[in-house]
């Protein structure tokens, strides 16, 4: 987990948000509006971004009002020079001008973990117990994010609920706070506030070592005040992993992961 490390070290939350450091699933997929009318789609953290799956990419939805979204994820086009080494990221150029949300999930798959025998770090792979019947815990590793267009305006858009498993929804516009003025998000797990989750944020560019990342903890109310950066990326995460029993997933949507392993970012850029 390398959140400030990248978007990812709150990002592996464990059973009541405790962070799993060096997991499988400690990657974002984060949405950085970019440029006039651009879009980036980006997989990793610093130091380490893949490249963005576009099979995994299960959907990309734009918003410009309180109305119905817009799906765009067949106009996603690979980014020829952005933020990492091409082709790493995904490209909308041309998010439209009325654009002021945008979100997406991400399947990264199923991860089993075989215990190594004198070693802290178990084995894992990206597979089921089909192959690994071996494996300790299987986890199927969902990523979630949303990207905000900022607009002093906007009135209704910044909180507004898309239904994602995990979601993070600012209480306050971040374009009309004042300066060194913390913003109140709000953590939903399946639909509800989620208390004790761990938010942290970064620029998607610098790599924090664990121990320094800064991180705030979501009160009863599953809301944390998060110290925003003034300018620039500001990209919000938090992470949780809960038993795949039923309890989060109506038992027909349940596969077959032991649990469910979490990610959610919330990413935006001031100027």
């Amino acid at each position: 987990m390398k959140y400030l490390r990248g978007l990812s070290s709150a990002l592996a939350g464990v059973a009541c948000a405790t962070l799993l450091a060096g997991s499988a699933f400690a990657h974002d997929i984060v949405l950085v509006p970019s440029g006039k009318n651009e879009l980036v789609v980006r997989y990793g953290h610093p130091g380490d971004w893949p490249r963005v799956e576009e099979r995994r990419l299960v959907d990309l939805v734009a918003y410009a009002d309180a109305g119905p979204g817009q799906a765009r994820l067949s106009e996603l086009r690979p980014v020829p020079a952005g933020f990492g080494k091409p082709p790493l990221d995904l490209r909308l150029s041309d998010r439209g001008s009325s654009t002021r949300l945008l979100s997406a999930q991400y399947d990264n798959g199923y991860w089993a973990r075989v215990p190594v025998p004198g070693q802290a770090k178990p084995f894992t792979r990206n597979t089921t117990r089909t192959l690994l019947p071996e494996a300790a815990v299987v986890t199927n590793n969902l990523k979630f994010a949303k990207g905000l267009v900022l607009d002093a305006q906007d009135t209704a858009v910044f909180q507004r609920r898309v239904g994602h498993l995990l979601e993070i929804v600012p209480q306050k516009n971040p374009a009309t706070l004042a300066a060194g003025e913390p913003l109140p998000v709000l953590v939903l797990l399946g639909g509800q506030p989620l208390a004790g989750a761990q938010v942290e944020v970064g620029n998607l560019e610098d790599a924090v070592e664990d121990s320094k990342i800064v991180r705030h903890a979501t009160n009863a109310a599953g809301v944390a005040q998060v110290a925003l950066r003034p300018r620039g990326v500001n990209a919000i995460a938090v992470g949780a992993e809960r038993p795949n029993d039923g309890s989060l997933l109506p038992r027909e949507r349940v596969g077959g992961a032991d649990r469910l392993a979490l990610v959610a970012t919330f990413t935006f850029v001031r100027p």
